[in-house]
């Protein structure tokens, strides 16, 4: 047993089932990248007058496009050369793993914070408090990100030094002559396993979704009060200047509802984007907690360098809700937001409805412009 665990590396089990469906998921993460780039291409080339800034939403589909590409580079590519035995596609893997791995890793964690930024700018837009906060005014946008990304690049680092392809040139069997270890002082080093295994699984799954868990929340809590009915105005019968300004205050009223409509619709927009998220990371916080207890059920039995059916299955299990949530974005978009959706229907010359198509028109009316027209009147 112990010459067998040195000589060979570490493998996976491939059998008829995983091919299936992790080649399912193959033609889902095709599509999901190609509508990816039509949102990314949407949100950059077209504007939405009637909506929040599209900058967050962009970044975020241009990362849900990487990733899904990311899945085909990683899981397709792995259970195909196994499957089979394709012995150029495991040379070839081993080439580029490393990198393509640790960039799907830093994509992955920063499509949480990609989403905590857009849904808190949603908030922001709801409370009324967009032209207050500095960090979302659009020249600070780019500093938001920069500084997200070199944060993101500077924890993820570490993690990148410490894989390496390992080549196990006595193993009898080809498809596990070569592997993906872990450097020998990352293994040594106390400090660097306390920082990989609890830090970063705290910042990139425990936190995000405490934290979106949170805003959701109260985006939802917010929206409930947006829905409750308002009591109209009454005509005042006095003077015609009261009259005058009962009368815009109506429409002032009406300007409002149809700032609460268009922007609901890019809030509820982003609540949808968010849920299916932590859909996906409940799964993985479940993964994560058996990783870090370092449970049994994670292992073969016979050989402890070869994963469990458990851990095989959990293990697709996350990496396919993770793509299938950046695969149906833009089936989010079609569904929540009419503007969007009357951009996607456009795009591909497709027949839109008349409502959306009026509706993706209205323009919002700033704070600063209903308080020129109410002094204006008055």
């Amino acid at each position: 047993m112990a010459e067998h665990e040195v000589t060979c590396g570490y493998t996976e089990e491939v059998s008829m089932a995983r091919f299936v469906y992790i080649s399912i998921g193959g033609v889902v993460s095709c599509i999901g990248f190609v509508c990816n780039l039509i949102l990314l291409y949407l949100f950059t080339f077209r504007q939405l007058a009637n909506s929040p800034p599209q900058l967050y939403p962009a970044i975020l589909a241009f990362l849900d496009a990487l990733l899904c590409f990311f899945f085909l580079m990683i899981f397709v590519v792995d259970v195909n050369m196994i499957y089979n035995k394709s012995e150029y596609l495991f040379l070839l893997f081993h080439r580029y793993i490393i990198i393509t791995f640790c960039t799907a890793k830093l994509v992955q964690f920063l499509i949480p914070y990609l989403l905590m930024l857009g849904t808190l700018e949603r908030y922001t837009w709801i409370d009324n408090k967009h032209n207050k906060m500095a960090i979302l005014q659009p020249k600070y946008r780019p500093f938001t990100l920069g500084g997200l990304l070199l944060g993101a690049i500077m924890l993820r680092v570490p993690s990148a030094l410490a894989l390496r392809v390992t080549e196990f040139p006595k193993c009898p069997d080809f498809f596990r002559t070569l592997a993906v270890d872990v450097e020998e002082w990352a293994q040594e080093s106390t400090l660097y396993m306390v920082y990989d295994v609890y830090g970063i699984a705290c910042l990139q799954t425990f936190c995000p979704f405490l934290c979106l868990t949170v805003l959701n929340l109260v985006i939802v809590n917010k929206l409930a009060k947006l829905d409750c009915p308002q009591m109209p105005i009454k005509e005042l019968k006095t003077s015609p200047t009261k009259r005058k300004r009962s009368r815009v205050l109506s429409s002032l009223r009406i300007n409002k509802l149809q700032v609460t409509s268009t922007v609901k619709n890019a809030i509820n927009t982003m609540v949808a984007i968010v849920s299916t998220y932590l859909i996906s990371n409940t799964l993985h916080i479940i993964l994560t907690l058996l990783e870090v207890t370092k449970a049994s059920v994670l292992v073969d039995d016979e050989d402890p360098y070869k994963a469990s059916h458990v851990y095989t299955l959990l293990g697709d299990g996350v990496s396919l809700l993770y793509m299938i949530s950046s695969a149906i974005r833009v089936l989010i978009y079609t569904y929540c937001n009419p503007a969007i959706r009357h951009q996607l229907f456009s795009f591909f010359n497709l027949r839109k409805d008349r409502k959306d198509s009026d509706q993706s028109r209205i323009i919002i009316a700033s704070p600063l412009l209903i308080e020129g027209q109410l002094s204006n009147s008055v």
